[in-house]
């Protein structure tokens, strides 16, 4: 056992200078913060490009194309404009070379995809005002396997397949502790304190969809939201590891939806939207074909 003084010499990346300092701007003045988001972001031309090509994907795009910064914090608002800067630094959080290892680009499509999805739940749930805390909390949640997947690549590889590829999460956590002495929770939090981000975001990270029951929605609303955006990933299918699931598999995480679902007072329509129709609008989105591209550049 590694125990928690292996936890504090867990090799984490620096966070970008730039997320550092949007991480710090003072949101009580919306005009101020704006400005000073836009200043912070404009000095990196490469990064404003990547920004304008998401915002101008399906699910960010108005009517008219976004053209600049400015315009685009000017119609998605300044809380998404953070996030969608979180989203395109993350992707340079690894070495270039280790971003095509399958895991780790498996790692992190399934948590591009479930911080869409989260977003797009609390749309769905009414919950507007959450979409970029959700977005950018179902980004982190499992940052810490990447981090332990990229220091230690081939252990946390044999880690990842005995746990059939992540699928049985529980094992997962007891090999992780076993072999490494740390789980990827316990690095996501670690990571996200020192990263100077809100309590909330890393202290969901510690949450496991067996841990929690619907009562957790009244003391958070951001969890089931959160956890529920990474489910239907696994139940949708959409990254190459979650193909073709196992019955055993489908069944399990089809019953933790059914659950959440429930509580939440889903409607048919809306459930049949998540099971049913919200791949193929994704796949068909070039957001989902930039995030992928991201991680490779």
């Amino acid at each position: 056992m590694m125990g928690s003084a292996k936890l504090q010499n867990i090799d984490l990346p620096p966070m970008p200078q730039v997320v550092s300092k949007i991480l710090q701007i003072e949101e009580s003045n919306i005009d101020v913060s704006s400005d000073q988001l836009q200043a912070i972001v404009a000095v990196d031309p490469a990064l404003t490009s990547k920004i304008l090509k998401i915002a101008n994907s399906a699910f960010y795009a108005r009517s008219n194309k976004v053209t600049s910064l400015s315009q685009a914090i000017t119609l998605l608002g300044f809380k998404t404009i953070k996030s969608l800067t979180l989203l395109v630094s993350s992707a340079s959080l690894f070495p270039r070379h280790r971003r095509s290892n399958k895991v780790q680009k498996e790692l992190w499509m399934r948590s591009v995809l479930s911080a869409l999805i989260a977003k797009i739940i609390c749309e769905q749930l009414g919950r507007r005002n959450l979409r970029d805390e959700a977005f950018m909390a179902a980004l982190l949640k499992d940052m810490g396997m990447m981090i332990l997947n990229n220091q230690f690549t081939e252990t946390y590889g044999m880690i990842f397949y005995q746990a059939d590829h992540g699928l049985d999460v529980k094992k997962l956590r007891e090999l992780e502790k076993k072999e490494l002495g740390v789980s990827g929770p316990e690095v996501s939090e670690l990571a996200m304190q020192r990263w100077n981000f809100p309590a909330e975001l890393y202290e969901l990270a510690k949450l496991e969809h067996w841990e929690i029951d619907v009562s957790y929605d009244e003391k958070n609303p951001l969890v089931l939201p959160v956890i529920m955006a990474g489910i239907l990933v696994i139940l949708g299918g959409y990254t190459e590891y979650t193909q073709n699931l196992k019955p055993e598999w489908h069944n399990y995480y089809h019953n933790i939806f059914e659950n959440y679902a429930s509580h939440l007072k889903l409607e048919a329509r809306q459930k049949s939207f998540f099971l049913n129709d919200l791949k193929a609008r994704i796949a068909e989105d070039s957001f989902y074909s930039f995030c992928e591209e991201l991680f490779s550049m």
